[in-house]
C-alpha cells in the first residue's frame, strides 16, 4: 500500500472515540421503536428481491458480432450462492460456490482463480481460493460488507461496510452508518488499515449542510451507498486527487468523493440522475454511471465531465430499465457492457447504441415463468487468467 493512502486512513478528522469504526452511538445500546424496527427489517431485504420480470422464451448469448470484445464474462445471480463464468458463446467455464450463504452481490476474480465476493445474508467480505474453499472473511452480524469493493493494484481492498448507529448532531432516530474501509491481505488472513464514516465525513465538511435538506431522506437508510472507486489523479480537479475516493450515494441522487487524510467531503454532484449505480472513472477522466431513473421507467448509461457538470454522453432505448441495481464496464475496445439487472439481461453496445453482444441468464424461478435478476457483471480478456487456471478455462471454451 502507498504511503499516502496509509497516512490517509491513520489521520481520522475527530478526536479518537471508545466504540469503533465512528462516533456514533452503536444502536445495540439504543431502544429502537417498533417502527424503526420494521423500517430496518425492511432494509434487510431492499433490492435483494430474487426476479420480478417475465422470462423471455430465449436464453443465454442470444446476440454475438464480430465486434463485441473477447473474453470471458463474470456475473452472479441473485438465486445463487456463487458466482459464474462464461465465454462468448455463454458456456459456462467455471463456477464458485460457497453453499453457505444467501446469493452473492459482486464477485471479483484474482487471475489465479481465486475470488472475492459480497453476500447479502450473512453480510461479509469473503476471499475464496479456485476452488471455493474459505481463504478469510471481513465483517461479522454487527458490522457488514454490503454492495461494492474494488482491490488496488499493491492488492488493498476498499470495501463499503455499514453498522447501525445513532448520530446526535444529525437526529434522534438509528440510521445505517456507511463506511468505507481499506483492508490489508496478507495470505490467509486479512487486517483492517481504518474505517472512514460518510454521514461523519459530510458533518465534517463544508457540504453538511446536505444532511439535513428537505429532500434528505427521514428512513433508516438515507445513505445507501452502492459503490466505491479511489482516484488515481486522471481527473484533472483538485478534489479528484490520487488516493481520494468516490462513492455513490444512492438515496441522496448523489455523488462525492472523500478526502481519507482530513475525514471530510471534498466534492459532490447531485440532480442529473435518480437512484444511480457503478460509479467509475473512464480512462479520460470523466465518470460513467449507470442511471436508474427509477421514477421515471427508463434508465440509461451516462458519463459525466467533471469539469463542466454536464452529461456529455448516454445510451437509452426503448424498453431499457432496471429499478434497482445496475452496472455497466467501460471496455478496452471502447464498447460498454451493461447489466440490465432486473431483467436478468447482460449487453454489450458500441458508442453509437448497437447491441454486439447479448446474454439472458438462463436461470428461471416460479416454474420458469420469472428470470433471475443479475446484480453485476464484468468481463476480462481470455488472456487474464494464468497459471493452470487459465489452461482449464480455455480447453472448456
Amino acid at each position: 500500500m502507498t504511503t499516502l493512502l496509509l497516512l490517509a486512513f491513520s489521520a481520522p478528522a475527530q478526536p479518537p472515540v471508545e466504540v469503533p469504526h465512528g462516533s456514533g452511538v452503536p444502536a445495540d445500546t439504543l431502544e429502537l421503536t417498533e417502527e424503526q424496527r420494521r423500517e430496518l427489517e425492511r432494509l434487510a431485504t431492499l433490492g435483494y428481491i430474487t426476479g420480478s420480470e417475465r422470462a423471455p422464451a430465449a436464453e443465454g448469448v442470444t446476440v454475438l458480432e464480430p465486434d463485441a470484445y473477447e473474453g470471458y464474462t463474470i456475473y452472479v445471480s441473485r438465486d445463487f450462492s456463487g458466482a459464474f463464468v462464461v465465454d462468448m458463446s455463454g458456456t459456462i467455464v467455471h463456477t464458485w460456490h460457497d453453499g453457505l450463504t444467501q446469493e452473492w452481490t459482486r464477485a471479483w476474480a484474482y487471475p489465479d482463480g481465486s475470488v472475492l465476493r459480497v453476500s447479502s445474508g450473512p453480510a461479509r467480505l469473503v476471499k475464496l481460493d479456485r476452488d471455493s474453499r474459505v481463504v478469510w472473511t471481513y465483517g461479522d452480524d454487527r458490522f457488514k460488507a454490503h454492495h461494492d469493493f474494488q482491490v488496488q493494484p499493491d492488492g488493498t481492498v476498499y470495501v463499503l461496510m455499514r453498522q447501525l448507529r445513532r448520530f446526535p448532531w444529525l437526529s434522534d432516530r438509528v440510521i445505517q452508518d456507511d463506511m468505507v474501509c481499506a483492508l490489508e491481505p496478507d495470505g490467509d488472513a486479512v487486517s483492517e488499515i481504518g474505517c472512514v464514516s460518510l454521514p461523519e465525513a459530510f458533518h465534517a465538511s463544508e457540504y453538511r449542510d446536505m444532511l439535513h435538506a428537505d429532500w434528505f431522506l427521514p428512513g433508516a437508510d438515507p445513505f445507501h451507498t452502492n459503490s466505491v472507486e479511489v482516484l488515481d489523479g486522471s481527473v484533472e480537479h483538485a478534489a479528484f486527487r490520487a488516493g481520494n475516493v468516490l462513492v455513490s450515494i444512492r438515496n441522496m441522487d448523489c455523488l462525492a468523493v472523500l478526502d481519507p487524510e482530513s475525514g471530510s467531503i471534498v466534492w459532490t454532484d447531485r440532480g442529473l440522475w435518480q437512484r444511480q449505480h457503478e460509479a467509475r472513472i473512464t480512462p479520460d477522466g470523466r465518470i460513467m454511471l449507470f442511471d436508474n431513473r427509477k421514477f421515471d421507467g427508463e434508465s440509461r448509461v451516462v458519463e459525466y465531465d467533471v469539469a463542466s457538470r454536464e452529461i456529455v454522453w448516454s445510451y437509452a432505448a426503448p424498453g431499457f430499465f432496471s429499478r434497482g441495481a445496475g452496472a455497466q464496464q467501460l471496455l478496452p475496445n471502447g464498447n460498454i457492457l451493461v447489466t440490465e439487472s432486473t431483467r436478468g439481461r447482460l449487453f454489450e453496445i458500441t458508442r453509437d447504441g448497437r447491441v454486439v453482444w447479448e446474454y439472458l441468464n438462463p436461470r428461471r424461478i416460479r416454474d420458469g415463468k420469472t428470470i433471475v435478476r443479475i446484480p453485476r457483471a464484468y468481463r476480462v480478456p481470455y488472456d487474464y487468467f494464468t497459471g493452470e487456471f487459465g489452461k482449464e478455462l480455455s480447453t472448456r471454451r
